[in-house]
């Protein structure tokens, strides 16, 4: 094909997936123009970008999630195709339907495909269909009773989901038939403001289970292949937090198992470009289906770094026309990678968002480590969108130097002026049950106690800074007295 796919590429999002997407596209000769809203004028992505156009006002409902604004930079542009990255509009079927009738390539799946497996009861027939096995779940709730009668007959607990639901939003954990008024109305409202659809559906609970999941790439010729898998289990409100590849629990007799399941559920859909198929494994060693994401995950990172695959590059060019040359049989994966997603949150406040100015930024370097960013120093975190601030990654011959190696990154790592994730990740990575693989979707809830017993470094110079201060002004008597 053409060395390059597409003359422009408008990137219909922010932050670090959208610095993340400029770089191939550079790569490719590819121009990439970019949208923002009134707070990121002075963001990372559109400093990066070649082309950027003002969406509207911050919040995302005014720029990034209005259609109408997305399609009028992207045409006034005069891009040839979209990327949508993940959240946003990224896994909204209307508008891949509305970028297509203004003439322009949706880089993802089709509408279709997007309807059938964002609606998760229509998305648990069609893997059924294909052989792939789900948990015991009810798809149609009208009422309490149903998941009482549910629970007691499949064992408590049980999880209450948003069909229209992902990234954890709307998902209620129910231990016991008294708790079931209470969270289902919960997750229905939950559900009505985060996807305008209140409509739930319930799922057996897999106490202990292990959050795995296999990302593929799909041609429009009918070839599919997997890429391996990802471990997601270290997780803080059903939303992941740690990631790696491959997972320490899998044989190659499972992996081949889930892998060949993925391939021909895959194909019998009929999906193009790249997605995920998440599964639940619980302690007897069986997977369960979850979901399949029909975009690019925050963690395709750590697949990329163990299969010399970019997979965003990979995306540009299957949505162009070309063919996957590569057979499952030649995909090799080496070694093993972890990535750790730094958040604009206070761990030791239930993880409650933090906005500010970024008043001093260390980001790190060097060998067998890889940073994706979407911040600089002095740059203002916005109150409106996701917390993700920045993504550490890194790579080694085996898991226990992968882990040395991320241990290093994070001490290098510093963030002043916002609270963040980086002192909680450091504790994940020294902790016993981890360093031996032994972990499980519960792991941040059962140790949170222990992995926020820690002083933030930012404070105790703020100490030292107040109390060198006081000297200056009151001599050695601090309270002046």
């Amino acid at each position: 094909m053409k060395s390059k796919p597409f003359g422009k590429i408008f990137i219909a999002n922010r932050g670090e997936i959208a610095c993340r997407a400029i770089r191939p596209c550079r790569e490719l000769g590819v121009r990439a123009v970019v949208g923002y809203s009134d707070c990121d004028e002075l963001s990372l992505h559109v400093k990066l970008a070649d082309e950027s156009v003002r969406l509207g006002p911050s919040p995302a409902s005014m720029s990034y999630l209005d259609i109408e604004a997305v399609l009028r930079a992207a045409k006034d542009s005069e891009c040839d195709a979209i990327f949508p990255g993940y959240g946003f509009l990224a896994e909204n079927p209307d508008f891949v339907e509305a970028v297509e009738r203004e003439g322009m390539v949706f880089i993802g799946p089709s509408a279709r495909v997007m309807r059938i497996l964002g609606d998760k009861i229509a998305a648990r027939k069609a893997l059924t269909a294909s052989g792939v096995p789900v948990t015991p779940g009810l798809n149609d709730v009208e009422d309490a009773e149903q998941i009482i009668k549910f629970g007691d007959r499949v064992g408590w607990p049980v999880i209450i989901k948003a069909t229209a639901g992902g990234g954890g939003k709307g998902m209620q954990k129910v231990s016991s038939p008294y708790e079931v008024e209470e969270k289902l109305e919960a997750a229905r409202s939950v559900a009505e403001k985060a996807f305008g659809k209140g409509a739930v559906y319930v799922e057996k609970f897999i106490t202990g289970g292990r959050h795995i999941e296999f990302q593929f790439l799909a041609d429009r010729y009918g070839r599919v292949i997997h890429l391996g898998e990802r471990e997601c289990s270290i997780q803080r409100h059903h939303q992941k937090l740690v990631e790696e590849a491959p997972s320490s629990l899998l044989t190659p007799e499972v992996r081949k198992k889930m892998g060949d399941v993925v391939v021909r559920a895959m194909k019998d859909i009929g999906y193009e470009t790249a997605g995920t198929l998440e599964f639940l494994v619980d302690r007897d060693g069986k997977f369960y289906a979850l979901e399949v994401n029909t975009r690019i995950q925050v963690e395709h990172t750590v697949t990329e770094m163990i299969s010399g695959f970019d997979i965003i590059r990979k995306m540009f060019k299957i949505a162009a026309g070309e063919r996957l040359s590569l057979a499952q049989e030649e995909v090799k994966m080496r070694g093993h990678a972890i990535q750790c997603r730094i958040n604009a949150e206070d761990p030791k406040n239930g993880f409650a968002p933090s906005f500010g100015r970024i008043s001093f930024l260390r980001q790190i370097s060097g060998p067998f480590v890889r940073t994706e960013s979407g911040i600089y120093q002095g740059w203002q975190v916005p109150p409106f969108y996701d917390s993700l601030l920045a993504k550490i990654c890194s790579v080694g011959k085996d898991r226990k130097t992968a882990i040395e190696r991320m241990r290093r990154a994070l001490r290098e790592y510093e963030i002043w002026g916002v609270k963040t994730t980086i002192p909680l990740l450091r504790r994940i990575m020294d902790h016993p049950d981890f360093v031996k693989g032994e972990i499980h979707t519960g792991f941040i809830e059962e140790n949170i106690a222990g992995l926020t017993e820690y002083v933030e470094v930012e404070e105790e110079i703020f100490k030292v800074a107040k109390f060198v201060a006081e000297v200056s002004a009151f001599g050695r008597n601090i309270h002046g007295a």
